[in-house]
């Protein structure tokens, strides 16, 4: 489902030389495929699986930005995935929906400074996807951070938590989703059911890669489990799928709250939208509806680009944008938006 890695010396070299000109146009477009261990080389302890996981790792960006994608299964703890505390976490979020052709879901990640990670995984009782990861929420701090590629593969041990921690993602059905903090006060509205296991704000979004076909089956999701805000913001969440339909998923007073989009687009900020009237006094909220009504919804991946630009902030991180019909992913780091790296993820069509 996913591009192999280049691996001979020669098929390096030209692989570089091609990033060079790409990126002298302002794009770059990367196609890669995981390294596999075989049994003559010394994995230094690490299963087959690991080694070719953290094999893969490529940094494309000095900012630092990654690419990597997982081989085999994952395990991590439910419990063990919600955000840590932080300040200034104020993402924007959109999806547009109007034509069959072309539908984009849209996310600002902004937040502290946090290099970054473009994971690809494939698990084996699951399905393909691509998503964001701060490295910093894996326990990576920042001067690590920037030499994790010229590290023996098995000092790269923290990436192998990588899935636990997807920002915003979409997956081989075309199902996006991603992430935004509301303000502290609503952190004990989630709702609670003591017959339901409990699991973390972020690894719920896994669980929606992961097992998910659509809107509606990321929402059965949702209501099988108890979602924790333990030690960091409360969340919502919007989703998508190429259906054009989108839900924003938030809680309040003990009880999930969907609302679903009403026009050819959907779009959060950082207040609770089952509580606002009109933009809720937030100005990238005002220019995401205002850009999207106008367009009714239709925008190519440029415009798409264009309108996280608008809303962009002095700590935005990255800006992604997802193909939600076509597969292609389109990454913009550290608001550098002249120069920005594609990559694409084999969907499954109807």
């Amino acid at each position: 489902m996913i591009n192999t890695w280049l691996t001979s010396r020669y098929a390096i070299f030209t692989y570089l030389i091609l990033l060079l000109s790409l990126a002298a146009c302002g794009a770059v477009t990367i196609q890669a495929p995981p390294v596999t261990a075989t049994p003559t080389q010394d994995t230094g302890g690490l299963s087959g699986d690991q080694f070719a996981t953290l094999s893969s790792l490529e940094r494309l960006d000095d900012y630092p930005f990654y690419v990597m994608h997982y081989s085999g299964d994952y395990q991590y703890t439910s419990t063990g995935t919600s955000l840590p505390a932080g300040n200034g976490f104020a993402c924007s979020l959109f999806a547009s929906l109007s034509t069959t052709s072309d539908m984009f879901y849209g996310r600002n990640f902004d937040w502290d400074f946090s290099p970054s990670l473009l994971l690809f995984t494939q698990p084996p009782d699951g399905y393909a996807s691509v998503s964001m990861v701060g490295l910093t929420f894996l326990g990576i701090d920042t001067d690590s951070a920037q030499a994790l590629a010229d590290l023996p593969v098995n000092q790269r041990i923290a990436l192998l938590s990588a899935p636990s921690m997807p920002f915003d993602g979409m997956n081989e059905y075309g199902l996006a989703v991603g992430m935004a903090a509301v303000p502290d006060e609503y952190a004990d509205d989630a709702s609670y059911d003591a017959s339901l296991p409990t699991i973390g704000s972020i690894g719920i979004i896994r669980q929606v890669l992961d097992h998910a076909r659509d809107v509606d089956e990321a929402i059965q999701l949702f209501e099988g489990y108890n979602i924790s805000f333990s030690g960091g913001p409360p969340i919502h969440y919007l989703l998508a799928d190429t259906s054009g339909k989108a839900v924003l998923v938030e809680f309040y007073q003990g009880k999930m709250v969907l609302l679903p989009n009403e026009a050819a687009y959907h779009m959060a900020t950082n207040h609770m939208r089952c509580l606002a009237q009109g933009d809720g006094s937030c100005w990238r909220y005002h220019i995401l509806s205002a850009e999207l009504t106008e367009s009714s919804g239709k925008l190519t991946e440029a415009s798409a680009m264009q309108l996280l630009s608008d809303v962009q902030q002095e700590y935005t991180q990255w800006s992604s944008v997802y193909d939600m019909t076509s597969g292609d992913v389109r990454i913009a780091i550290g608001r550098d938006y002249t120069t920005s790296y594609g990559f694409h993820l084999d969907l499954i069509q109807p």
